[in-house]
């Protein structure tokens, strides 16, 4: 407000002397307001002075020669000056005035109607609204300067006011939202609903907090924390709504991930539990078949007949196998990859299998990094995604996997719980085909969840992927819509080495023993029994311990005849660990193999206690042969 002692800086721009001493004799006599006037006699003389900002108002006349005032008005709004501009006309001429005010002129005088107190009252009148409308802007200033968005809207949902984070975060400019409805640019059909039923709490309550989704002006999907409050005017009758929208999108995505993670730890525990007990189920059966097949190798209908049986079992044991290898991840070689390569076979298995009517495209870029992994477990990744892709466009489609080369910044890294800052490796399969139902999509790399019909899938592909993935240090995101099809993103690490690592693996050939003494150690009866039976039948000897105190008892007994020990790791009195760790203290050139279905990572710390192999149940008959010809290969002596 102004104050009766405060100065008012005024300048006049007037091209006729006379005005100039008429209008300081006007405000020389000014009851309320103390002015300074000073004059400027031409168009360019008062555009410099104003644009010097050292004035609090001016008065210009209409007539400036070959300008006139509202050129004048026109060169400072250009120019963002906000100097308040009283224009002064000769005689009173409606139009102009219209023009002068919708210009942005604080006020417009007759100079044939023009007294003192007219005067006095234009100048204090102009000055206050400019201090007003200063404050305004200082303020939206602020509110533009805010991480939030903060958006108004009248009760007919319309919006009066978009701040400068509202355009960050939507899209939208305030030129594109102010007088237009938010609900037909920020929201979908689903979600418009509940934004009634927030104006409706709001006009109610006179305030709601709460979640809302929303789209960009690009599409993509936002979550924001949304706090409203109603807005009353001098009546106390309900005027406006102040929204201040917090982006909490990354947020509510890692939080997904983290429950998703958790969630699929627990069913990792309770499935690993599971397969271990039907994997020690199934391990007579597979090494039973064994024997009998040599008891009755001249009936041709048992053959078939426990032939029947074997498969069946084996066809459990890969299933249990797939469920272990999600529930404790999947190991396997480690060797510097080309992702091309393992891509461009990936293609040639697609174009050949995959029907005519869906179209396969990659493209692999020329400088594509290297990585380490299992190529043939990364293979499986890509046509375990290729083949739901397939299977998800019944009716043709198109199919493209693509491969560049990425890196992950600080915050790209921290929209995914299981992503590091670095360079990646990033494979894209996308389909055109049905997608994922929204109630599905974050269950789809769980364990025997499927979408297709019964029957048709295990509901095994995807987990299997993910555990791939992970055991690669790498993660995978998936991105569906309905009747658009599916996206699959996977990044893997780059490694700078040059050459391969790749780790031993247990033969499968079938190796016939020459009366090497082994020492089964397992709690499960029909495990001893079959295993031993199995051994003696192929060369071997066998002795069997329940457990392992039991077994140290054995090998304190007949140590320099034993060649070596099978042992499971789960078993009461005395764990595997426990006993390879023994055993390997006493006779540290004894071949000890652990055994396990175990979903809890047990082969790391099997083979620092001393174990030599890693035996995964179920195993097969030729499995069990070429552990024990791999050991006692490199075995340099007996236990002693």
């Amino acid at each position: 407000m102004i104050t009766a002692t405060e100065e008012i800086d005024v300048l006049l721009v007037e091209d006729d002397e006379d005005d100039f001493l008429i209008t300081r004799a006007l405000l020389s006599r000014a009851e309320s307001i103390e002015c300074n006037l000073e004059w400027a006699s031409s168009y360019d003389e008062g555009l410099n002075a104003i644009l010097s900002g050292e004035y609090d108002a001016c008065l210009v006349d209409y007539r400036l020669g070959k300008h006139t005032g509202l050129d004048l008005l026109k060169a400072i709004n250009d120019r963002g000056n906000h100097t308040p501009i009283i224009l002064l006309t000769g005689q009173g001429d409606l139009e102009i005035d219209l023009t002068a005010m919708a210009a942005g002129a604080a006020d417009y005088l007759s100079k044939e109607e023009i007294d003192a107190p007219l005067l006095e009252r234009s100048i204090r009148y102009a000055v206050e609204r400019a201090q007003a409308d200063q404050r305004i802007r200082e303020q939206a200033a602020l509110l533009d300067k805010a991480r939030d968005a903060i958006i108004a809207y009248d009760m007919d949902g319309s919006v009066v006011y978009w701040n400068k984070s509202a355009e960050r975060l939507t899209g939208w400019t305030a030129d594109e939202m102010i007088g237009e409805q938010a609900r037909n640019y920020l929201y979908t059909d689903a979600q418009r609903e509940k934004l009634d039923q927030c104006f409706a709490t709001i006009e109610e309550e006179g305030e709601w907090t709460g979640e809302l989704k929303q789209q960009t002006k690009d599409g993509d999907d936002l979550v924001v924390e949304s706090r409203w409050t109603l807005v009353r005017d001098n009546n106390g009758e309900p005027s406006s709504v102040l929204v201040i929208n917090t982006d909490i999108t990354e947020r509510k995505q890692l939080e997904m991930q983290f429950l998703r993670s958790q969630r699929m730890e627990s069913i990792g525990r309770l499935v690993g539990g599971i397969a271990h007990d039907l994997g020690n189920l199934l391990v007579p059966i597979l090494l039973g078949v064994k024997v009998l097949q040599q008891r009755f190798d001249d009936d041709d209908q048992v053959e078939r007949t426990l032939s029947m049986i074997q498969k069946s079992a084996e066809r459990g044991s890969d299933m249990v196998e797939q469920v272990l290898a999600f529930a404790r991840g999947v190991e396997g070689e480690r060797a510097v990859l080309n992702p091309g390569s393992i891509i461009e076979e990936v293609e040639k298995i697609i174009q050949e299998t995959f029907p005519d009517d869906i179209t396969v495209r990659t493209t692999v870029a020329d400088d594509l990094d290297a990585i380490m992994g299992d190529a043939t477990q990364i293979q499986q990744v890509l046509m375990n995604l290729s083949v739901n892709a397939r299977d998800a466009m019944p009716d043709g489609g198109t199919l493209t996997v693509n491969a560049e080369n990425i890196t992950l910044s600080a915050s790209d890294a921290r929209r995914n719980i299981d992503a590091d800052p670095g360079p990646y490796v990033r494979i894209t399969v996308s389909d055109t085909g049905t997608g994922i139902p929204d109630d599905a999509i974050d269950k789809i790399f769980e364990p025997f969840f499927s979408t297709k019909p019964e029957g048709e899938g295990t509901g095994l592909g995807l987990s299997t992927a993910y555990s791939i993935v992970k055991s690669h240090n790498g993660f995978i995101d998936v991105r569906s819509e309905a009747d658009e099809g599916t996206t699959f993103r996977i990044f893997l690490p780059v490694t700078t080495k040059s050459r391969n690592a790749t780790a031993d693996g247990a033969g499968d050939e079938e190796a016939r023993g020459q009366g090497e003494v082994v020492l089964i150690v397992d709690d499960e009866d029909f495990i001893r029994e079959t295993a031993q039976q199995t051994l003696e039948s192929a060369g071997y000897r066998a002795i069997v311990a329940r457990h392992g105190k039991e077994a140290l008892e054995l090998m304190e007994e007949y140590h320099e005849a034993i060649d070596a020990v099978i042992t499971d790791l789960r078993m009461p009195e005395m764990n595997g660990h426990e006993l390879i760790a023994k055993l390997h203290d006493s006779y540290p050139d004894l071949p000890i193999i652990a055994a396990s279905g175990v979903a809890d990572g047990q082969t790391d710390a099997a083979l620092e206690a001393g174990a030599r192999r890693f035996l995964p149940k179920p195993f097969t008959a030729e499995k069990l042969y070429g552990s024990l010809n791999e050991v006692l290969g490199t075995s340099t002596s007996k236990a002693k």
